[in-house]
C-alpha cells in the first residue's frame, strides 16, 4: 500500500483509487502517520521548485552539432582496424572449390581503447540528461501540487455535506451563524458550531494540504489537534480568546454573513451555484482587486471554493481579480460580510463581520 499513498500524494491514481486511498487513511491512523512521513520527505522537493525556463529553440540542433560525424562508406572499407581485420582475404578463382580462410573478427585491445567515448559524447549525453531533469523534476512537483489541492478539494466536499446537514436541522435552513459583535464575531466560530452539532468528523480537515499547521510556539495557549467549545470561548482569558478566534477555523476561510431586512443574518441554504461558501484562507490581506505577491496556498497558484451547490472549483490568482463576484471581496471591494443576500464574502478565521467590532 506505500505505492498507492505515493500516488495519492501525486495524484496519479484513478479518482475511483483516490477514494479508496482517502476513506483507508480516514480509517487507519498508521496509514496517516505514513503518508505524513512521505510528505515530510517530498516537501523539501516542493519547497525548491521554481518553474524550469524552456529550454533553447535550438538545443537540438546544437546537440546534433556537437556530435562526431559519421565515417563515409569508403572509410569504413578502407579502415581494417575498425573490424580488427589484418590483411584482405583473398577470393577464389572461378571453378575453385577450396575454402576461403576469413580472418577472425575479434577486436583488438587498442582498437577498443581508440574507439572510447570523446567530449562530444559525453556532451550530447550531459545534453539529453539536462533535456530529462527538466520535464521530470517539475513533472514530480507539478504532480505533487495536484495531489495537494485535491486533497484540498476533498477537505471542503466533507465540510459542504457538514454544513448541508446542519442547515437540515436549522428551522430556517440557514447555516452556522457569524455573531455581529461579541466573542462569536469571527468566521472561524462556523467550526466550533459544526463541532458542538456533532458533525465535524475531524478537527484535521481544517488544516489545508498544501500548507503546513501553524508552529506551536504561535499557538501555545490553544490546541491546535481539537476543536474548542462555546464554553471555551467564552470562558477563555483574552489572549487564550485571541489564539481561538484565530485558529478555530483552520487554515479555511468561511462566510461571514449577508445583510437581510437591515442586519447582519446567517444566509438562508439555496443551493445557488455562483454562492460561495467556503475558501481556502488567504495568507495575507486582500485589498481592493489587486492581489501582490504570494497572498494564497497551492504554491501561490489560487484557492479552491465551495459553493452552495456543492461544487468545489479551483480559481487561479489572476482570475479572481476579473470575477464579477469576488468570493474574498464584497461588492463594496470590502472584506466584510455581504451587502445583500447574493453577496458572499469569505475570510479567514479571526476576521469579524464588519470592521472594528467588537470581538471580547
Amino acid at each position: 500500500m506505500h505505492e498507492d499513498l505515493i500516488g495519492y500524494l501525486l495524484g496519479a491514481l484513478e479518482p475511483h483509487e483516490m477514494r479508496r486511498v482517502a476513506q483507508w487513511l480516514e480509517e487507519d491512523p498508521e496509514a496517516r502517520q505514513e503518508l505524513e512521513a512521505i510528505e515530510r520527505s517530498l516537501r523539501p522537493l516542493e519547497e525548491a521548485y521554481e518553474p524550469p525556463e524552456p529550454p533553447p529553440q535550438d538545443l537540438v540542433a546544437k546537440t546534433l552539432a556537437a556530435l562526431p560525424p559519421m565515417p563515409s562508406p569508403d572509410s569504413i572499407g578502407r579502415d581494417q582496424t575498425l573490424l580488427g581485420v589484418g590483411e584482405k582475404a583473398e577470393l577464389p578463382e572461378s571453378g575453385s572449390h577450396d575454402l576461403v580462410d576469413l580472418p577472425k573478427l575479434e577486436p583488438s585491445i587498442d582498437n577498443v581503447r581508440g574507439r572510447g567515448y570523446g567530449w562530444t559524447d559525453w556532451l550530447g549525453a550531459a545534453a539529453a540528461a539536462v533535456v530529462m531533469l527538466t520535464v521530470i523534476i517539475p513533472a514530480l512537483a507539478a504532480g505533487r501540487l495536484e495531489a495537494r489541492k485535491t486533497a484540498c478539494q476533498d477537505n471542503l466536499r466533507q465540510f459542504g455535506t457538514a454544513i448541508t446537514q446542519y442547515v437540515s436541522h436549522s428551522p430556517q435552513e440557514r447555516m452556522p451563524a457569524v455573531a455581529e459583535v461579541g466573542r462569536e464575531a469571527f468566521a472561524g466560530v462556523f467550526m466550533i458550531r459544526l463541532n458542538e452539532s456533532g458533525l465535524l468528523t475531524d478537527p484535521d480537515l481544517r488544516w489545508c494540504p498544501s500548507l503546513d499547521q501553524p508552529p506551536r510556539m504561535e499557538a501555545a495557549l490553544t490546541d491546535l489537534t481539537s476543536v474548542p467549545s462555546l464554553d471555551d470561548l467564552h470562558d477563555a482569558p483574552v489572549d487564550r480568546l485571541k489564539q481561538i478566534q484565530q485558529y478555530a477555523g483552520g487554515q479555511y476561510a468561511y462566510n461571514l454573513g449577508v445583510i437581510e431586512e437591515d442586519r447582519l443574518r446567517s444566509p438562508r441554504f439555496e443551493s445557488r451555484a455562483s454562492f460561495a461558501i467556503m475558501s481556502d484562507a488567504p495568507l495575507s490581506g486582500i485589498t481592493g482587486t489587486t492581489q501582490h505577491g504570494k497572498v494564497v496556498g497551492h504554491n501561490g497558484t489560487g484557492i479552491n471554493v465551495l459553493y452552495e451547490d456543492g461544487r468545489v472549483r479551483f480559481i487561479p490568482l489572476a482570475a479572481l481579480e476579473t470575477m464579477p463576484d469576488h468570493p474574498l471581496l464584497n461588492h463594496r471591494g470590502e472584506v466584510e460580510a455581504g451587502v445583500s443576500v447574493d453577496d458572499a464574502t469569505l475570510a479567514p478565521s479571526w476576521r469579524p463581520p464588519f470592521v472594528n467590532v467588537r470581538q471580547r
